[in-house]
């Protein structure tokens, strides 16, 4: 799992911990392996203690799965973190990065 500027031909741009307030959306990255059944994963993104974007997608049963979702942030400066959720809401994987 990644936090990127963008996403390139399948492939996160840019990674990285912070982000300029001018940046329009930050991208998270998600590479599964070995899925074993078709299923759906959230992303959940936070800023602060405040929930700000929630959005589900659906996964096939493969050997290597990449997808990845993005969230609009421009100006919105602080603390944020972005989880990736499995269909029964147990986390799978936590990022953190700062807007500045």
């Amino acid at each position: 799992m990644e936090v990127a500027g963008s996403v390139e031909n399948r492939e996160p741009v840019g990674i990285a911990a912070s982000f300029p307030a001018s940046q329009e959306k930050v991208f998270c990255y998600v590479e599964l392996k070995d899925v074993s059944k078709d299923a759906a994963i959230t992303f959940v993104w936070t800023l602060g203690a405040n929930e700000m974007g929630k959005v589900s997608q659906q996964v096939k049963k493969s050997s290597r799965w990449r997808t990845w979702a993005n969230k609009s942030i421009a100006g919105m400066k602080g603390d944020w973190k972005v989880d990736v959720l499995d269909e029964s809401g147990a986390v799978l994987k936590s990022a953190a990065f700062k807007v500045e």
